[in-house]
């Protein structure tokens, strides 16, 4: 009884549920992480669940750490031993330990292939194809394709099997190709991550039975964001062995009025068939919300109650604006730049009364919005910063020595390799790595073993003969390294060293430059320090989500995308951009379900504000362009004249 003090009873209701399926409707703001935490020590301290019973699935590394740090804090050591993390992060960790032998021929140690290195293999499925495409298909697009397959589990025999449309079966044609890749890579895609868990559990019931076995209790967050993979895995794990008889014991919060990431194969609809599937599930709605003034509540529920796919919540506030407070503002720009200089004046304003930049943001559609409300804040003077650009692991010389890592880790990875093979230059240029490519297909090995072969060096000019076994011999010697006792931050200084990469720096670099390349490849060594594995380093650089860079503590105003700013709250929220073609954008208009998701972005970006909110509007944002307000301030402006017809 301990644990439940201090909850509603709403929030009581939902941590103190019988075993079995349950579906916690979690507002914003409504304290869902606090029930999720306190769940899990429910289980424990009530249920008498051993914490290594217990799987927490989360969609960002960032919510897996704060979870197991409020458990820390209320139960101690005794948590040791609870499985949590991401969706991505607990499948790669399975596949390590059980792939090898189990499927083709991947081993533990395959490497997981980031944006830039899948859209790679993906121009080579296309510029392999024998056909002409039925329309144009970029390398961009077929990612998307193959990305949306997975998500719905066909894999390219199905994909095929199941279409009669001829875009589809090239696609197909493609998608095995781009998969065929990666297996000779010894790779995996985010997607395959899950897919390829799911796969792995289905056709091996012993493995399966072990994971249920172990883990008996399955708690998710966020399922609103869950894709059909990331369900059916989630439903498989969760569903009672033919020999155990267990209820099973599913615990998932969510908010359907959250579900804002369809462009990334998440389905808003998984959450409101939860009681299809599980149809003797308990749900239970968190409707007090903590962080909200009423009039921004009241905001977001005038755009959400419209809905046609979600169920709207009108949430309650559990404090009161102050007498006379003005929680929501309304303005309208001619320009773009009208709307950035009004926001830079009022966060002007508010910062001379005392508020913090820090506690300010500044929310808009797309990336490219920012440009004006940087530019207007560099002219007054005001700190800011803009979340999402560059991010540390995106670096180019970060990049390349993480490239030499994986393949002492994967020697299979043909795409790391080819990265650096001639970095610093050693002549292997792209046609000798092309040839040694060539040779590895043709006799089944990896391109690594190629470059030491002699019948492969008998076709390369002497200056890349020699570049191809000093190269060689390196990676015998990190190999050789890494399998023993050296950790990973010693291994990089050698690599970094031995290789050249660091004594080259100044030729690729300016002077103003070459310190911040340096100081980058110093940051990482210390990032590798955190480690006692170069497997378990290279996984997280891997596996890490959007949410997961430090907080900035400075005080200054944050610039954010809204998708970005899911999760996050700040007491005081600028929403621009609030018309027809912005927000709702130009691309969802000719869709419902378009508009339905752009309603959902709405609704989130709105409930980001704890204290005051201010939306505002422009006439035009080219020149001549003519634009109208959004349909969602209508609906805002329609409302407030409701409830005050009713008062």
């Amino acid at each position: 009884m301990e644990l439940l003090k201090g909850l509603n009873p709403e929030q009581r209701a939902a941590v103190s549920a019988p075993i079995g399926p349950v579906l916690v409707r979690a507002g914003a703001g409504s304290g869902k992480t606090r029930v999720l935490t306190l769940r899990i020590a429910h289980l424990i301290t009530t249920h008498g669940a051993q914490p290594s019973q217990i799987l927490a699935l989360t969609f960002t590394n960032k919510a897996a750490r704060e979870m197991r740090d409020r458990l820390s804090k209320l139960l101690g050591n005794s948590v040791r031993g609870l499985t949590s993390g991401t969706f991505h992060a607990i499948c790669a960790r399975l596949l390590r330990q059980q792939i090898a032998g189990r499927l083709g021929n991947y081993t533990g140690d395959f490497s997981i292939y980031a944006a830039d290195e899948q859209l790679q293999l993906a121009t080579t499925a296309l510029e392999a194809a024998n056909e002409r495409p039925p329309l144009l298909i970029e390398p961009e697009e077929l990612l998307r394709r193959i990305s949306r397959a997975k998500s719905r589990m066909l894999t390219p025999r199905l994909m095929a099997r199941f279409t009669q449309d001829p875009v589809e079966r090239f696609v197909a044609g493609c998608y095995r190709r781009y998969q065929r890749a990666l297996e000779q890579a010894n790779a995996l895609d985010f997607d395959d991550l899950i897919l390829v868990t799911h796969q792995l559990l289905s056709e091996h019931p012993d493995l399966l039975e072990a994971c249920r076995d172990r883990w008996r209790h399955l708690l998710v967050d966020e399922y609103q964001d869950t894709d059909p993979s990331q369900h059916a895995l989630v439903e498989l794990l969760s569903r009672p062995g033919s020999a155990n008889g267990r209820t099973r014991s599913l615990f998932v919060v969510g908010d359907g009025m959250q579900s804002i990431y369809g462009f990334r194969n998440a389905d808003h609809s998984i959450i409101s068939r939860f009681t299809e599937d599980f149809p003797e599930a308990a749900v239970i709605e968190l409707l007090t919300n903590y962080r909200s003034r009423q009039p921004i509540l009241d905001a977001a529920y005038a755009v959400i109650r419209h809905s046609r796919v979600v169920p709207p919540m009108a949430l309650r506030a559990a404090g009161s604006a102050l007498p006379g407070e003005r929680c929501v503002l309304i303005n309208e720009a001619k320009d773009s730049r009208e709307e950035a200089e009004q926001i830079t004046r009022t966060i002007g304003d508010l910062q001379r009364q005392g508020r913090k930049l820090r506690d300010m943001a500044i929310l808009y559609r797309t990336r490219h919005m920012s440009r004006v409300f940087e530019q207007a804040l560099r002219h007054a003077r005001i700190p800011y910063s803009v979340r999402g650009s560059v991010g540390f692991y995106d670096r180019a010389v970060v990049r390349d020595a993480l490239a030499f890592l994986r393949v002492i880790n994967n020697p299979a990875d043909s795409l790391s390799l080819n990265r650096i093979a001639n970095v610093p230059a050693r002549g292997l240029g792209a046609q000798s790595l092309a040839t040694l490519s060539s040779f590895a297909a043709q006799q089944n090995m990896n391109i690594l073993a190629a470059l030491s072969h002699p019948e492969a060096l008998r076709t390369l000019v002497p200056k890349a003969v020699e570049g191809a076994r000093r190269l060689a011999s390196l990676f015998a010697r990190w190999r050789r390294m890494a399998e023993g006792t050296t950790p990973p931050d010693h291994l990089l200084a050698d690599v970094l060293e031995q290789s050249g990469y660091m004594a080259a720096l100044d030729q690729r670099f300016s002077p103003e430059d070459l310190p911040d390349a340096r100081a980058h490849l110093q940051e990482l060594m210390r990032a590798a320090e955190e480690h006692t594995s170069l497997s378990d380093f290279l996984q997280e650089i891997a596996l890490l989500t959007a949410t997961d860079s430090r907080e900035d503590e400075r005080d200054q105003v944050q610039l954010l995308t809204i998708h970005a700013a899911k999760g996050l709250e700040w007491a005081i929220v600028f929403v621009p951009g609030l018309e027809e073609k912005t927000l709702p954008h130009e691309r969802s208009l000719a869709t419902a379900e378009g508009i339905e998701e752009e309603r959902r972005l709405c609704y989130v970006a709105l409930t980001r504000a704890g204290e005051r909110l201010f939306l505002s509007w422009a006439v035009g944002r080219n020149r001549g362009q003519q634009l109208k307000p959004s349909r969602f301030l209508d609906e805002i402006l329609a409302y407030g004249r409701e409830r005050a017809a009713r008062a």
